[in-house]
């Protein structure tokens, strides 16, 4: 595109230069500025047509580029980011980005900013319900592939069209056929996502391309049935809270039933203990008497003799308390 800039701007100046020799002439004055400054003018001719040749005869290419170099339609050598010398007018150099490019299918691909974005993909769940499937996909040609891709699939545009879009939108209305529309409502979507990227990263590897990685970005579904699945959600989770009600209440009562057994067993102990000495309950009898009871013990044939008075009378302050 330069050479035939330069070439352009020198012509215009001979030419103006050509007419101000004999301004204000006519044709025949002009035939003879012309006859005159032949040989001038095909000095000038060779020097564009040098200039010309010699700007088609190098091309720079740009970092994250390759070059593949054509002559005469054959495949000679693939070109490297840097300056190079290819032969004028005979070879073509096709150029293949070997960044990672995005493809990407949404309902507003006008606003989308992937390298190439496309409509949102129509797909059927395996119950026969209709959804929208957005998709973002990142890929980049394999290492030294880019003249297979020239000699097999084309330029950029072309193994895009043929391979990436094609395989991305296709798995993009496979895959869901294989779940429910519950199943992509909930946590599954992740194992769809998964199950379209496994389908279509051995097709790119074939076609020399790489799968980076791709995203399900959304699932969409109609008004009617989103409102159907929110309501069947929320019955399932409202079966859940359910269930784990009765399994706390099962808990709870079967701690009732442990403690039952462990007093059981307690009581069981102490009446062991109690058959064994009998004498317990007597302590036990003195232990619970009122702290203003007086007791003793006397030879086993006395005869006790009980004070009544003394017993139903207020007590007496203690010292201190009068």
């Amino acid at each position: 595109m330069t050479g035939y800039l330069i070439a352009f701007v020198i012509g215009v100046a001979v030419l103006g230069y050509l007419m101000s020799l004999k301004g204000g002439g006519d044709v025949r004055d002009a035939r003879a500025v012309l006859k005159g400054r032949g040989k001038l003018i095909v000095g000038i001719a060779a020097i564009l047509l040098a200039v010309l040749l010699l700007s088609r005869a190098f091309v720079v290419i740009q970092a994250g580029t390759d070059g593949v170099v054509k002559r005469l339609g054959a495949v000679q050598a693939v070109l490297k980011p840097g300056l190079h010398m290819i032969i004028p007018l005979i070879d073509e150099v096709v150029l293949y980005p070997t960044v990672k490019k995005t493809y990407e299918a949404s309902d507003n691909p006008g606003t989308s900013q992937a390298d190439y974005p496309d409509m949102i993909i129509q797909a059927l769940t395996s119950d026969g319900q209709q959804i929208r499937v957005g998709i973002t996909a990142r890929f980049m040609i394999q290492p030294g592939k880019a003249s297979w891709i020239l000699q097999n699939l084309g330029n950029e545009v072309d193994y895009v069209e043929k391979v990436v879009k094609t395989e991305i939108r296709g798995s993009g209305r496979r895959v869901p056929t294989k779940f429910t529309a519950l199943d992509l409502y909930t946590k599954k979507s992740y194992e769809a996502q998964q199950a379209i990227f496994d389908e279509i990263s051995p097709k790119f590897q074939a076609n020399g391309l790489i799968l980076d990685e791709l995203v399900l970005r959304n699932i969409t579904f109609t008004a009617e049935y989103a409102k159907t699945l929110e309501d069947k959600q929320i019955a399932l989770e409202n079966i859940t809270t359910e269930k784990n009600k009765l399994e706390q209440e099962k808990i709870r009562k079967e701690q009732k039933i442990v403690s039952a057994e462990g007093d059981a067993k307690s009581i069981e102990i102490r009446q062991i203990a109690l058959t064994k000495n009998p004498t317990i309950i007597q302590w036990e009898f003195v232990q619970k008497l009122a702290p203003n009871i007086q007791w003793g013990i006397m030879p086993q044939n006395a005869i006790p003799v009980l004070n009544f008075q003394n017993m139903t009378a207020v007590p007496k302050p203690l010292k201190g308390q009068e």
